[in-house]
């Protein structure tokens, strides 16, 4: 299991400082695309270490302490490095658990596009 504040990165960019937040948890894609990438670099080594010879099977979600009705707001960096809130995007109040069993470099990759495909986003 490995958990992270997907909101921190945002929040501490502060989006634009003429701003106030928009209503609702931030979640920074590039973050989220991270936190999917170490996940398979940890289950590789953890596979490596345990001699596993199998596929693993790796699931990733974003959950919210807060309210059910506090939507989760997608935020993307631009080039070179401006956050932005798409206006196009989604902003679902939950997100399905994604995840497969293809090779570790397939599944973060699947993982991470289910995500942001939830938000209406490529990645």
């Amino acid at each position: 299991m490995l958990a992270a504040n997907l909101s921190w990165q945002s929040l501490r960019n502060n989006l634009r400082g003429d701003e106030p937040a928009p209503f609702g948890l931030l979640v920074h894609q590039d973050y989220a695309g991270a936190c999917c990438r170490d996940l398979g670099v940890l289950a590789s080594e953890l596979a490596r270490y345990l001699r596993l010879d199998s596929n693993l099977l790796l699931k990733a979600t974003i959950t919210a302490t807060a309210s059910k009705s506090t939507p989760l707001v997608p935020v993307v960096m631009h080039h070179p490095g401006f956050p932005d809130i798409p206006a196009d995007a989604r902003r679902p109040h939950t997100i399905q658990p994604t995840g497969g069993d293809h090779t570790l470099q397939e599944s973060t990759q699947e993982a991470f596009a289910d995500l942001m495909n939830q938000f209406g986003l490529e990645p």
